[in-house]
């Protein structure tokens, strides 16, 4: 029998592994799954009514997004994911969504900044219920929408490696923190506006301090980023195109 709540699965066999692979990142989201938890091959089985083919196909790309280590002929488990380590993550994500902020300005249109909106509504509702899955969700797709408003791929496919470790993360720190997202509606806000208002200086300056809470950077690394940009060294686009759907 399929577990409730589990991914409806398509007739097409060549998809199963990445079916199988969204269900363990939903059983993250459900709060179900810790650092250093086995993965039960034989549960997925069993709830998804698929073979050992595409569960381990799955597995492997979860191991590729660094979410999963895979125990040579023993079994797969959850990594476990540092204060660090979230830094060190934290860094590099802090400049992508420096990319990300001047593309998005660039390329964005007022409906892509309408649909971010929707989906912080969305979070806000969430977070009201204290529904802990939805919040987590809507929190990852308002991310992973944000980027992907910036038109790059290649920015989009390292983003989502990051998303992944960083959803497992807040998992598991919203356990113990039950109101830490309570900031983030207020700097979604923020930022959906800057995007609005086509300014890039301020959206960066909305986005520092947004990640750098989270992720705990040290001063001097994002300092010298905002540094970097005011001096030109990450130039803006010399114009923008003010799109409105």
């Amino acid at each position: 029998m399929v577990q409730k709540g589990a991914p409806m699965l398509s007739d097409d066999k060549s998809g199963l592994h990445i079916q199988v692979y969204n269900y363990v990142l939903d059983q993250i989201f459900q709060q179900k799954l810790s650092y250093g938890q086995k993965i039960s091959e034989e549960e997925i089985a069993q709830n998804l009514n698929v073979s050992r083919t595409p569960i381990r196909e799955a597995l492997r790309k979860l191991e590729s997004d660094g979410l999963v280590e895979i125990l040579p002929k023993r079994f797969a488990q959850i990594v476990t994911l540092t204060e660090d380590d979230m830094r060190q993550l934290g860094t590099v994500k802090l400049q992508l969504d420096f990319l990300a902020a001047q593309l998005a300005v660039h390329h964005g249109s007022n409906s892509d900044f309408a649909a971010l909106e929707r989906t912080n509504e969305s979070m806000a509702d969430a977070l009201a219920r204290d529904d802990h899955y939805q919040l987590l969700r809507q929190d990852a797709e308002f991310h992973q929408a944000y980027i992907r408003i910036s038109g790059n791929a290649l920015l989009v496919r390292f983003h989502h490696q990051l998303q992944t470790r960083i959803s497992l993360f807040q998992s598991i720190s919203l356990r113990e923190k039950p109101d830490m997202m309570s900031h983030s509606l207020e700097d979604h806000q923020a930022i959906i506006d800057a995007l609005y208002s086509r300014d890039v200086n301020n959206l960066l300056h909305v986005i520092v301090p947004h990640i750098v809470r989270f992720y705990n950077i040290d001063a001097s690394v994002y300092s010298l980023m905002l540094a970097d940009f005011s001096n030109g060294r990450n130039p803006i686009p010399s114009s923008t195109t003010q799109l409105t759907h």
